[in-house]
Formats: structure tokens, sequence, C-alpha cells
């Protein structure tokens, strides 16, 4: 009977003890579903969410910003951020003919007088073929025919010869190069991957007007005010302070363009590319936004 007392005593002191002290540990908890997971009581402030609004969402803020500068592509996928790579423009198919060679020829076709055809160096490549071709037959017996393609230089010479326009003959030239069915020189290829037809007209009537006896063209003084893109500044060597000057890739420039832009002429436009060899992997390389060095004339 005692026990029994002593127990009972025992089980109100502690029924009065839960009672007393539970209002004091409301806050910390939880609420457990049937898997006896927490979660939270409806209605409850938890304190996630007074961290929310005592301080600002970085990532939300970071991710605005970037949304604002950058454009992000999010892969449906795995729901990873593809980061915006550089990719270059498509180009036109390209040979290593020099532009001079080619306007050489187009000048001899069309009766200049004075002016004699010379052998380019897709003319050699293109007879060098023929002729491994031809050892094949002999040793094999087998046939291989090489593919006549349209050459930049014909398709020139019979828009000239009909009294194509300008507009036309880029739209011709520029359609051949897109569909693959002609190459061009390098230094005509522009910065959005089009060919610079008005560096080869340009270089046909220079060239022309040399073969008639006149004048070949003079170096311009060109200044940064004149030239967008152009910057000049003066570097300390070793013994002197030197001018350098430096260009700024426009959309739509090619090397060739620059050349004129700077020397007048198409002449000089491999001085531009070897000054600038740890930048362009070859003349049609150019990008919008390069920055180039323009070498001085008297030091090419």
């Amino acid at each position: 009977m005692i026990r029994i007392v002593v127990a009972l005593t025992v089980f109100a002191v502690f029924l009065c003890g839960l009672i007393i002290f539970r209002p004091f540990a409301d806050d910390g908890d939880q609420i457990a579903d049937r898997l006896g997971t927490p979660v939270e009581a409806e209605g409850a402030i938890t304190s996630e969410e007074v961290t929310r609004a005592a301080t600002p969402d970085i990532t939300s803020i970071v991710d605005e910003a970037l949304a604002a500068t950058t454009p992000l592509t999010i892969e449906p996928e795995t729901g990873l951020i593809d980061a915006p790579r550089r990719v270059d423009v498509p180009r036109p198919t390209t040979d290593d003919t020099r532009l001079s060679d080619m306007t050489n020829n187009v000048l001899a076709e069309l009766g200049f007088a004075g002016v004699e055809p010379v052998t380019t160096n897709s003319q050699v490549l293109h007879q060098s073929t023929s002729e491994i071709l031809a050892g094949i037959e002999a040793a094999t017996g087998q046939r291989s025919v090489l593919q006549e393609r349209d050459t930049l230089e014909a398709i020139v010479i019979a828009a000239l010869r009909s009294g194509t326009s300008d507009e036309d003959i880029d739209a011709i030239v520029n359609d051949a190069a897109a569909a693959g069915t002609v190459a061009v020189p390098e230094i005509l290829v522009t910065s959005d991957g089009r060919v610079d037809t008005h560096v080869l007209l340009n270089n046909i009537v220079v060239q022309a007007q040399i073969a008639a006896g006149g004048p070949a063209p003079v170096i311009p003084e060109v200044s940064p005010d004149e030239v967008d893109g152009m910057e000049v500044r003066i570097v300390q060597q070793a013994t002197e302070a030197v001018q350098a000057r430096f260009y700024t890739v426009q959309r739509g420039d090619s090397l060739g363009a620059i050349s004129i832009k700077f020397f007048g002429s198409i002449e000089h436009f491999e001085a531009i590319f070897e000054a600038n060899r740890g930048l362009l992997s070859s003349p049609d390389r150019i990008r919008v936004g390069q920055r180039l060095v323009i070498p001085q004339i008297d030091s090419v």
C-alpha cells in the first residue's frame, strides 16, 4: 500500500512539473509527421524567416546582376548553367592566292597593256594535284577526274566585262563564298565572315592606274580623330621614347581594309599580320574587338 502511494505521489509531481515548464519550451518544439519527420507548425515564425527579413538575399542579387550583364543558358536535362563562350563566325573557304597576283591576272585578261599573267599559288596546287592523279591512273588504271570549281578570278572578270555594279559583284561573290563554291584570299575575309569586295575592287583600280602609268598610293596621315578604333601611345624604350599605334578591329574590317586605312594599299598587310602573330593565327582570323599593333612603315 505504501509503495502505491509513493508511486502516485512521484507521478503527480512529474505531471505538475511538465505542466509548469512546457510554455518555456514551446519555441524549441517541433511537430513531427507520422514518419517522425519534423515539420513547421502552421502560422509559426521560424528563425529562417527572421533571417530572410533581416538580411537581403545575396544569391538573388548576384543572379540579377549576372542576368543584366551576361546571358546565361540553363541546360534543361542537367539544370547546369552553360556559361557563354566566344563563338567564331562561319568564314569563307580561303586559299593562299595572293590578292596582288589575282588582280594582275584580272587586268591581263581584260587586256591592259604591259600586264602579263602570273601563276598563282592555287594554280600551282591545282596542277600538282592533276599530276598526282595522272600518276595514280598510270599505276593502277583507275581514272580520277579532278573536279573543276569556280574561281574568284573568273567571277570578277566576267562581272567586269558585263558592267556589273559594285553592289551586284558584292552579292555574287558573297553568295558563291557562302555556298562554298569559291575560295578567296585570306586578307579579304572580314571580321563578320564576309568577303570584302570593296578591298578587292579597290586593289584592281589601284593596280590598273599604276599599269597605266599613274602614281602608287601614298601613305596617308591618320589620327585617332579620323579613324574610329585607333589609339596612339608613347612607349618608353631603352634609349628613346617611340610612338606606338594600336587599332581595335571594327565590324566589317578585313586585314586588307586595315592595311589600306593605314598604308594606302594592301601592300603592307603582311607587316600588320607579322606584328600581331601572337594574336592572329592567320590573316582571315581577325575578330571584332581585337586590339592590333599597327607598325610604322619605316620599320617594316
